[in-house]
Parts: C-alpha cells; sequence; structure tokens
C-alpha cells in the first residue's frame, strides 16, 4: 500500500511523471470516501482504514516509533511497556496510545477493533511493515499510516518511521524532505519479511501543512516532490512480482480540496490479475465509487482470509469502462456540485414552500376571489422535487443553469397543469401519481437518475449510495397516499380503484423492502404502517385497536423476514438489513441496540 497524502486526480495528471501515467493508464481507478467515526480529520481517516469501520482516532494516536526511537526523550519501547505492559521486539513499530485508541472506538454506537487489518494479518501468519517518515520536524514521530499497519495491540512487524529518512532541504517545505534512497534500502529490508507493506512517502503530507508559501513556489515544490515520488514508485513497481497487488491510496484530501468540497480521493488498484477499469464494490454499488473501509477487506480477500463481521467494507472489483479517468474526473464534478449545492437548494424550496403557505393564508382571509391564483403555486411545491429528480438530463452542473432549468421547468409544468385540469383531485392525482411512477421506474434502472440528483443520496456524505434515498423516500410515500386518496375520492363508485390503490401500495411497499433495490428499512416501516392505515380507512372508514396490533404484528413478521432473508444471502449481494444481520450473529444483539441508538 503505497500513501501519498493530501493530493487529487488533477494533481496527478498535472504532476505526475512516467510511472504514475502509467498507473491512471493500466490501473482499476476509483474515487474514495474518506468519511469516518467522528469528525473529519486525517487521524480518523486511517483509523478507519485499519479497522475495515467507520472508527477514530485518539489523541496520541498517530504517535508511533521503533525500538529506540524516543518520545518526548523516551525511547518509545519504555513508553509501550509503561502504557500496555507488554514488550515489543526491537524489529517493531509501536503505536503508543493504542489503549487510548481503543478506548475511543468503545465509545461509539457501533462495534469497532482498531487495528483489525493487521491484527487479522498476523492471526493467519501473515508480517507487516510500515515505513515512511511524514514527520513535519526532525524529531517528531507522528505518522498516521501506523494506524493501518498496526494490529490490536497497536504493533507493526517490521518497519522504520524516524528521521534516518529525512533529510535536510531549506527549499522544501519544513526544511526536510523525504530520502527516497534511504526509504529504497529499507523497501529492500522488509520486502522479504513482510507480506502487507505500506508505505508512507510524506512529502505530500508535508506540503499540504505548509502554509507560508507563494504560489509559485507551492507549485514548484509539488513538481519536484512528484517527480521524486514518481522515480521512487517507479523502482517499487519494477521490483515487485508479478502477482502483487498494488494499492496507491490517498487516505485525505488536501485543506484546498477540503475547502471545496471535494472530499472524495483518488484510489488505484493495480495489479497482472486485477483488470484496468473504474472500481466499485458491494458497499458503494456504484461504478467509481468505493469507501475507505473497503480497503481492509480487499487486503483480506487478496491473502484470502475471511472478512471479519466488524469490518463494514467489502473487496473491490473491476469494471470495463471508456475513458475511465474522464468518468471519474465528471463524476466528481457532479458529486461536488451536489454537495455543495444541496443545502441552498433545500433551504429555497422550504422557504418556497412557507411564503405560498403563508399567501394562502393571507388569500384565505382577505382576498378569497382571488385564492385560485395561488393554486399554480401550490402545484409547484408538488411537483418541485419531481423535477429536481429529472433535471440532470440536462446537466445542470453550475449554479446559474440549475436555477435558470429548475424555475423554467416548474413554472411550465405548473402553469400547464392548471390549465389542463382543472379538477382539484385531478391535479392532485396527476401530480402525485406521476411523481411516484418516475421513481418507481427510476429505482427498478438502478437509480440513474437519483444518484446524480441534488435530493438524491450525497457520495461525499456517505450516508447511502444506492436505493432510494429519504429524502425521496419520505417524498414518494406522501405523493402515494395523496395521489392514491384524491383517485379513490375521484372515482369513489368504482371499486376497482381501491383495488389498484392496494396495488400501488404494494408495488411501493416491496420496491422499498427488496434487498436487491436497495432496502430502505426506515421507509419500510414508515410504507406498511401509512399504507396499511390508508388501506383499512378505505375499506372500513375507521380504525380500532385491534386493527393497530394486527398492523403491528404484521410489520414485526415482514421486517423479521426480510432480515432472514437477506441476512441469507451472499455478503456481496446483501443491503444494510442484511450486513445487519450477519453482524448480530455473529457479535450478538448487541449490535442491533447499537444500531437502534443510532
Amino acid at each position: 500500500m503505497f500513501i501519498l497524502d493530501n493530493v487529487n486526480y488533477d494533481d496527478l495528471i498535472s504532476y505526475g511523471q512516467n510511472h504514475i501515467k502509467y498507473l491512471l493508464k493500466n490501473g482499476a481507478l476509483g474515487l474514495m470516501n474518506t468519511n469516518s467515526g467522528g469528525s473529519y480529520t486525517d487521524t480518523n481517516a486511517y483509523a478507519t482504514i485499519g479497522a475495515g469501520a467507520y472508527a477514530v482516532g485518539s489523541g496520541f494516536g498517530s504517535y508511533a516509533g521503533g525500538y529506540e526511537d524516543l518520545f518526548y526523550q523516551e525511547p518509545i519501547n519504555e513508553v509501550y511497556r509503561r502504557n500496555t505492559g507488554k514488550e515489543m521486539k526491537e524489529e517493531n513499530v509501536a503505536n503508543i496510545d493504542i489503549l487510548g485508541l481503543s478506548r475511543q472506538n468503545e465509545r461509539l454506537n457501533r462495534p469497532v477493533r482498531i487495528g483489525l487489518l493487521g491484527f487479522l494479518l498476523n492471526e493467519h501468519g501473515y508480517k507487516t511493515a510500515l515505513i515512511g517518515n511524514e514527520a513535519t520536524a526532525l524529531d517528531d514521530i507522528s505518522i498516521n499510516a501506523s494506524l493501518i499497519s498496526m494490529n490490536s495491540e497497536g504493533v507493526t512487524d517490521f518497519g522504520k518511521v524516524n528521521k534516518d529518512l529525512l533529510i535536510r532541504d531549506f527549499m522544501s517545505p519544513f526544511g526536510i524532505k523525504t530520502n527516497y534512497d534511504a526509504l529504497y534500502k529499507e523497501y529492500e529490508k522488509v520486502k522479504d519479511k513482510a507480506d502487507f507493506i505500506v508505505i508512507q512517502t510524506g512529502d505530500t503530507y508535508r506540503l499540504n501543512k505548509y502554509m507560508n508559501i507563494s504560489d509559485e513556489r507551492h507549485k514548484e515544490s509539488k513538481t519536484n516532490t512528484f517527480k521524486e515520488i514518481d522515480e521512487f514508485l517507479g523502482r517499487i513497481i519494477k521490483n515487485s512480482n508479478k502477482d502483487t497487488l498494488f494499492m496507491l491510496v490517498f487516505p485525505f484530501p488536501s485543506g484546498e480540496d477540503i475547502s471545496r468540497g471535494k472530499r472524495l480521493t483518488p484510489i488505484i488498484i493495480f495489479n497482472e490479475s486485477f483488470s484496468k477499469g473504474i472500481l466499485t464494490s458491494a458497499t458503494t454499488k456504484r461504478d467509481g465509487i468505493i469507501t475507505n473501509t473497503d480497503l481492509a477487506a480487499h487486503v483480506l480477500a487478496y491473502f484470502r482470509i475471511p472478512k471479519n463481521s466488524l469490518m463494514t467494507g467489502h473487496k473491490m472489483t473491476s469494471k470495463n469502462k471508456n475513458e475511465p479517468l474522464e468518468y471519474l474526473l465528471k463524476l466528481n464534478d457532479i458529486s461536488v456540485f451536489n454537495y455543495k449545492t444541496r443545502a441552498v437548494v433545500v433551504k429555497t424550496y422550504i422557504g418556497f414552500i412557507i411564503t405560498v403557505l403563508l399567501l394562502s393564508f393571507v388569500f384565505m382571509m382577505y382576498f378569497k376571489t382571488y385564492l385560485h391564483y395561488i393554486k399554480p403555486l401550490l402545484i409547484a411545491i408538488l411537483i418541485t422535487p419531481t423535477v429536481l429528480l429529472f433535471l440532470p438530463l440536462f446537466n445542470p452542473w453550475n449554479c446559474v443553469r440549475l436555477a435558470i432549468s429548475l424555475i423554467m421547468t416548474v413554472l411550465i409544468l405548473s402553469v400547464a397543469i392548471f390549465y389542463l385540469f382543472r379538477d382539484n383531485l385531478q391535479i392532485l392525482i396527476v401530480s402525485c401519481l406521476f411523481s411516484t411512477g418516475i421513481i418507481l421506474v427510476d429505482t427498478f434502472f438502478k437509480n440513474p437518475l437519483m444518484k446524480v440528483s441534488i435530493l438524491g443520496y450525497d457520495p461525499i456524505a456517505g450516508a447511502r449510495f444506492y436505493g432510494i434515498g429519504n429524502e425521496y423516500m419520505g417524498f414518494l410515500l406522501g405523493t402515494t397516499i395523496i395521489g392514491t386518496a384524491a383517485l379513490i375520492d375521484k372515482y369513489r363508485y368504482k371499486k376497482i380503484v381501491k383495488t389498484l390503490s392496494a396495488a400501488i401500495y404494494g408495488v411501493v411497499l416491496l420496491t422499498l423492502m427488496a434487498p436487491t433495490l436497495g432496502t430502505n428499512v426506515g421507509g419500510s416501516i414508515a410504507a406498511f404502517v401509512g399504507f396499511g392505515t390508508a388501506i383499512m380507512l378505505h375499506l372500513k372508514g375507521s380504525i380500532t385497536r385491534k386493527d393497530l396490533i394486527l398492523l403491528t404484528c404484521l410489520l414485526v413478521i415482514a421486517l423479521l423476514s426480510l432480515f432472514i432473508y437477506d441476512g441469507m444471502r451472499p455478503p456481496e449481494t446483501q443491503s444494510h438489513i442484511g450486513q445487519t444481520s450477519s453482524l448480530v450473529k455473529q457479535n450478538s444483539l448487541l449490535a442491533l441496540f447499537q444500531i437502534f441508538g443510532r
């Protein structure tokens, strides 16, 4: 695992030399979600990679060193023994705050084991190594990469991370830079002893941290840094076996990228048996996007080690794609645009709703004869989420184009519906059930529109990557219930209408529950209760206590059936509820209560 911190694809294209360009052309490329179990920091991101699940760091969690390396003038081996009561070997690299890391992650409302990747590798007879130094001072021993290579006791089997890997250079950030000849010598020492090697180059990290530099000097430093990294990278690739799995990992974005919303970082996988293209995983089920929890699972899969149930990630796969780099750059631009624009659009929409409702109240009180002029505005409220769903068809990926296309489309459709359907019930039927149909069709085709809609799920936030997101889930339930209620009211004397409405409820419910379509558990519960209540009201006109008890029992049976069914499917095909089932089977019901707590 070759680590380049605080770098994006634009940097690789602009500054990358022959070997980086070779990997861009022949490797499997992706965008990696860099979230963690806590605040958005690099230490938390590294801890997440090593745990294979969303984890957090600690106050001294990035401090690690070799046997005789010093931490505040004390040898690491003495500090480690004082903290843990355990001995480290002379060839080890030890994290001095492993207890603090473990305690911090025990406080999370999810089961997490820090250093799980290293633990599983050691358990199956494989050795780990860590070489490199990202320190900003010669006497500093901070190295986040230890959180990836270490086991659950904070120990990496082999490595060197001290100042011997640095040289003074007054023109480099902080006056120091990586000694790549020394780094390569250390690689030569560990390559035949270790099976999993993490290499931290360090220079891009220091460049990101160094703020007092002009734009010209920053560009010059980055050019020189990439030149040296590329040469070192070439030496590693040329001297590796054909079956070596090479992972070029970018654990955390630069400060500049974070300020611009560019929180998805590059990831490149290169192996003779791993086809080039774009990466995906069962975690995201989305072409070109993986999460940092997938890295540990992929390493284990390479060594044919079963994945631990505490790991939420999955091994990566590659898909053929014409011009994969261009595809990822466009995907990243769309994701960043939606991430930055989403809050503005949502707040504007909410403000519009409040304004229209206030206007409606005023007109109802004082201008009843003109109340019908408010109707197009009410229609606009109903159809705006639907317009936002299919708006990506017009490529509205700048603020001006988005505003114009959204306003014009909503205006035209609202006026058209107002003049074509004068009856209020017809307006509700058309507006609501059309929206329901659009969402269902999009879901049946694997959500090509929702994935890039501003109201869809956000790969940067990373709460959901597939299926129907919570925003459109709520909208779907509302349009379905209101639309069918209007349909029944409009054609109340036709018995088939109630049957048709029940069928629509069934289709929507199954869509929300289906694991193959990305089960939305919360949406399924809401739909079951909402649709069940609606059916009883349509059939009986009232709901009794017995009806509520029956509805609750049926809901429990449905959820248990879904829980068991999805849990029996292969891990790569499971949805969130299936993964929860596997987690509960291996870690008791405590895992389920932790999920309820979240």
